[in-house]
């Protein structure tokens, strides 16, 4: 018999400290942007772990300035909860020249898929073997406001580029390993103490737990559910019992979605002010399998899945011996498949949410 799924989130300090922190998260959409007058374009787009696999650009030529162009990164997974103030974003960026001829040229943000205009570069020089170099700091917005929502995005994220240091008509060789970022922000203090948010799967209903102390001048709770982690309904609206002692209180969901369930607290005083627990998720079996299509697929043409939401989709392919061929990203209606130049015959495919579950397998006849 399988055990209930229990999911708890344990906020004694969530509402009563300012600081919060989420990452550093990597991202895992990877793209050269040009800059008027560089010299060269990033290719091998391979940042989302420190791992020695370098997006590059070759080598600068000799000139003095000779730069490159921007190397974007996006699609870094935050799920930032809504009603917080976000403080500051920290960029860390490993990289390296060997032949230390390579400097910073820039480092901006990327806010809804735009490059900024505040610059954080300032011209260090890359080191002859890989280091980590921080940007910003647990109080610089970058030049931006920020809500959760422009955090969370998948079109959140930075941009780099590099400069050669050396007129010399020796080789450079800038290369950047991996790209991470946190982010910090708080929540707003409310005349409450959350100690305890508990979600479980009972049979098809999931069962909402959770327990205060302190409370005063507090009007009602919220519990609210998503189907993306994002973008939240209420569920059920709970009055306050405003005890100094303990409070324990419960609802439930009767008809919670196929596929993930993400569920959060909303907590509401007297005066209007308002925050939010951290989120919770349980999984319920589709069903019904997401898929690739067309198949058979022919290389060269596009590869579709049906995706209708728009999730963040991982797409794991493999041999029918079992060995994986590689990963892709998807959160539209395409699906890359760099991974499939160089096979054909039969492949294998599991798709993954962002929280890991199987949402779909298939297999692909490859021409």
């Amino acid at each position: 018999m399988r055990k209930p799924l229990l999911s708890s989130v344990t906020l004694l300090c969530t509402i009563v400290v300012f600081a919060q922190t989420q990452g550093p998260n990597s991202g895992i959409f990877f793209t050269n942007v040009a800059i008027p007058g560089s010299s060269n374009s990033w290719a091998n787009f391979k940042l989302g772990g420190s791992d020695d696999t370098y997006a590059t650009y070759g080598s600068l030529n000799g000139s003095d300035p000779s730069y490159s162009d921007y190397v974007k990164t996006t699609g870094y997974g935050f799920s930032i909860p809504g009603g917080v103030t976000i403080k500051g974003i920290v960029v860390e960026i490993e990289r390296s020249d060997p032949n230390q001829r390579t400097a910073d040229y820039r480092v901006r943000i990327v806010k809804g898929g735009s490059i900024g205009n505040s610059e954080r570069s300032t011209g260090i020089a890359y080191p002859a073997t890989d280091v980590y170099q921080s940007y910003g700091s647990s109080s610089d917005l970058w030049g931006e406001f920020w809500t959760a929502a422009d955090i969370n995005s998948l079109n959140f994220g930075v941009a780099v580029a590099a400069v050669r240091t050396s007129t010399t008509p020796d080789a450079n060789a800038g290369r950047i390993d991996h790209i991470r970022i946190t982010v910090y922000y708080s929540f707003l203090i409310l005349p409450v103490r959350l100690s305890e948010f508990t979600i479980q799967k009972n049979g098809s209903v999931v069962d909402l737990n959770w327990v205060t102390t302190d409370e005063s001048n507090m009007n009602h709770y919220e519990v609210e559910r998503s189907v993306n982690g994002t973008v939240f309904t209420t569920l059920q609206n709970i009055n306050s019992r405003n005890q100094a002692n303990t409070a324990n209180y419960s609802s439930s969901d009767q008809h919670p979605n196929k596929g993930v369930n993400y569920y959060r607290l909303k907590m509401i005083a007297n005066d209007g002010r308002v925050t939010y627990s951290k989120i919770a998720a349980v999984h319920f079996s589709s069903g019904k399998n997401v898929v690739l299509y067309p198949n058979p697929w022919i290389k060269g043409t596009e590869m579709n899945i049906t995706n209708l939401n728009g999730d963040l989709i991982m797409v794991d392919y493999y041999s029918p011996g079992g060995q994986l061929l590689g990963t892709s990203a998807s959160a539209g209606r395409t699906v890359s498949t760099s991974a499939l130049l160089h096979v054909k015959g039969l492949v294998l495919y599991k798709l993954r949410n962002k929280e890991g579950y199987t949402i779909g397998t298939g297999t692909l006849q490859v021409y």
